[in-house]
């Protein structure tokens, strides 16, 4: 019994030190840098790595977080499992708190969006990868890491624009909504291709057959537990309702996203789109106001670890090392690719110059996604330690870029419209329907962050 006690006693000191580290760095993001706490929570996750201090043995001590020798991903599989447990909470919570009416009024460009900002960074993440020298079109096998990297490219990280769209109250505006919308077809369609890359690795060869297959099962999938959610809301709202026992209502909701979660990974697509859609399904009946609160203390716990544990697969020296330039390329590559490519159609589709420019933004940041799709290549043989860690760097790049734009792009509240796309009538300029997020105070002033809880 002594060994399964010391694992456990081994990982609560673990968590301690991930939440320690994570409020750490959101109170000096916050307080001081002035910059979104999820930034903070993301370099306290670096600084404390495997690949930092996280990897130090001080006095026969140590080291505390080390790369283990069996797992793809390079921190223990425990803190990788309550990492994604943490990102199912975060989608859940942001698809609750989403304006379902609004989202399908938008469903429709967020499809464009989604669209162009598929195609071009994955275009480019090929070219780039060929370019370098880093795959060849010598065989369709050879074109395998060019190929990853095009994938991981297409990601766009629903988790950290979701925490800063909520953070600066900005989740039910049009763009917030479409931004939304398009980052859960955008991971759709990069687990779609996805899939299409590891079959051409397993087999040396894809065919048009099982590119269909695979479509209309994820994306199906997908159509159809968010039309069986909302048929089924009210209804389970109800039963849930008549639980009287204390936190019933918080724990069976939890368990109906953890549930849908997992039916979108056995069926090739990523938990926390299963998460956000049954979210969003419930986001219009009575268990949302009934577990709103709650949420937030759950979510206020477990979410940071999240965004530490991304962190804290960074492998800095081996990006120094490495492809630096190959990698710094990359990252500018993502980012532009997003902006043009998310942001032509959002133009296209009835936003203004300033609402396409807050929706490009928007789509920059790859997160957890892009991470999942490198360390497939990388446990796959198909990418080398050079790749994965440029896969990292363009990750992390567009991760702090992002938020550090998409704040001030939403700081004036005046609307993003300038038709609207449901019926192509020109639209109001004036301000948003949504009032402007107040300024943050201090930590420790009244109503600051050490006042009240904050939104996740």
């Amino acid at each position: 019994m002594e060994e399964p006690l010391k694992l456990v006693a081994d990982l609560v000191v673990r968590l301690a030190i991930i939440l320690f580290a994570a409020k750490i760095g959101a109170e000096i993001a916050g307080r001081f840098l002035r910059i979104p706490p999820v930034l903070g929570e993301l370099g306290a996750g670096i600084a404390i790595g495997p690949f930092a201090l996280g990897g130090l043995s001080i006095g026969g001590i140590g080291p505390v977080f080390e790369v283990p020798h069996d797992s793809t991903v390079p921190i223990a599989n425990e803190l990788f499992f309550i990492a994604q447990a943490a990102a199912v909470i975060l989608l859940f919570q942001a698809g609750l708190e989403t304006n379902r009416r609004q989202f399908f009024k938008y469903v429709g460009p967020a499809t464009a969006v989604a669209m162009g900002g598929v195609i071009l960074p994955l275009s480019l993440g090929v070219a780039a990868t060929l370019l370098f020298g880093f795959g060849s079109t010598a065989s369709i096998r050879d074109l395998g890491p060019a190929l990853f990297v095009g994938a991981a490219m297409t990601a766009t990280s629903v988790g950290i624009t979701a925490r800063v769209l909520a953070d600066i109250r900005r989740l039910d505006t049009p763009e917030g909504v479409t931004i939304l919308g398009a980052a859960v077809v955008d991971d759709v369609l990069g687990i779609l291709v996805l899939a299409v890359v590891i079959g051409i690795e397993e087999t040396g060869a894809i065919s048009a057959a099982s590119i269909g297959i695979i479509a209309a099962k994820a994306v199906g999938f997908w159509l159809g537990l968010t039309a069986v959610g909302i048929l089924a809301s009210r209804p389970l709202s109800a039963a849930i309702g008549k639980f009287r026992s204390t936190g019933a209502s918080l724990a069976l909701g939890l368990a109906v996203a953890f549930a849908a979660a997992g039916l979108a990974e056995s069926f090739g697509l990523a938990m926390i789109i299963g998460a956000y859609s049954i979210g969003l399904a419930l986001s219009e009946t009575d268990l949302r106001h009934r577990i709103e609160e709650p949420m937030l203390i759950v979510s206020q716990f477990l979410v940071p670890v999240f965004f530490v544990v991304i962190g804290m697969q960074v492998d800095v020296p081996a990006i120094l090392r490495g492809a630096l330039v190959f990698g710094a390329v990359l990252s500018v590559l993502a980012i532009a690719s997003k902006i043009v490519g998310a942001g032509a159609p959002a133009y296209a589709v009835g936003f203004n110059t300033r609402g396409t420019l807050r929706i490009a933004i928007g789509m920059v940041p790859r997160g957890e996604v892009a991470l999942i799709i490198a360390g497939i290549g990388l446990a796959s043989g198909a990418i080398n330690s050079e790749i994965f860690g440029v896969v990292i760097l363009m990750t992390v790049a567009t991760t702090i870029v992002a938020p550090l734009l998409l704040v001030p792009a939403f700081k004036d509240g005046t609307s993003g419209l300038r038709k609207s796309p449901a019926t192509g009538q020109a639209a109001e300029t004036g301000p948003a329907t949504t009032t402007p997020a107040p300024a943050v105070p201090p930590a420790g002033s009244p109503g600051g962050p050490g006042d009240r809880p904050s939104r996740p």
